[in-house]
This record gives structure tokens, C-alpha cells and sequence, in this order.
């Protein structure tokens, strides 16, 4: 779920004012420098800035790019999470872009021996 949302804040971020939307006045400033925070990595002065952007919403556009922007934070800070996405990787690859070949786990049937 979270690289799904990643995945998506991409494509509205890249697609620009096609699918740009709109937010109250307030909110807008708060949410642009939270994303300029995101990008310096620093996170939780992000996370701030969302929080302010919460408390003064108005629309519901309002909240929907605030939790975007949440989503992408979580995903970027997230140190268990390769950084590795790139649209010419079809199906399940490593960063390297070599299909991950599937794993053997063994299942357990519930008894004990």
C-alpha cells in the first residue's frame, strides 16, 4: 500500500497542473513547504508542517493532499524501503532491475512433532 501511494504522489507530482489540485490558501503554502522539508529529508519538520496544514482545512482536496504528502513521508523515510522505483522495471524486480525470482517458504501444517 505504501509504494502504491508513492507510486501515485509520483505521478501527480510529475503530471503537474493536469491533475494539479486545489487546496485552500492556507493550506497550499503549508503543504508546499512540507514537501520542500521531505525533500531536504527532514521529516519530522515535514510532519509539522502537515500537522498546521491539518488543523486550518477547509475542503476536502485540503485533506486528500495532506494525506498524499503524509504517504510519500512515511514511504521516503521509511530505511527498510528501497528507493529504487522506475518505470521501466515491469513486474517484481530488485533495484538492479533483475526479476526477483520466487522463494521457497516453508509452510507450517500445525501439528507439532
Amino acid at each position: 500500500m505504501k509504494i502504491t501511494a508513492a507510486i501515485l504522489l509520483a505521478l501527480l507530482i510529475m503530471a503537474g497542473p493536469a491533475l494539479a489540485m486545489l487546496v485552500s490558501a492556507k493550506v497550499g503554502p503549508l503543504v508546499k513547504e512540507a514537501q520542500t522539508l521531505a525533500q531536504a529529508k527532514n521529516y519530522k519538520a515535514a510532519l509539522a508542517k502537515l500537522d498546521e496544514a491539518e488543523a486550518v482545512k477547509v475542503y476536502p482536496n485540503d485533506e486528500t493532499v495532506i494525506n498524499q504528502v503524509r504517504n510519500y513521508i512515511a514511504v521516503a523515510s521509511d530505511p527498510t524501503h528501497p528507493h529504487c522505483i522506475n518505470a521501466r522495471m515491469g513486474g517484481i524486480t530488485g533495484c538492479d532491475g533483475r526479476p526477483i525470482k520466487a522463494q521457497r517458504v516453508p509452510i507450517s501444517r500445525g501439528g507439532s512433532k
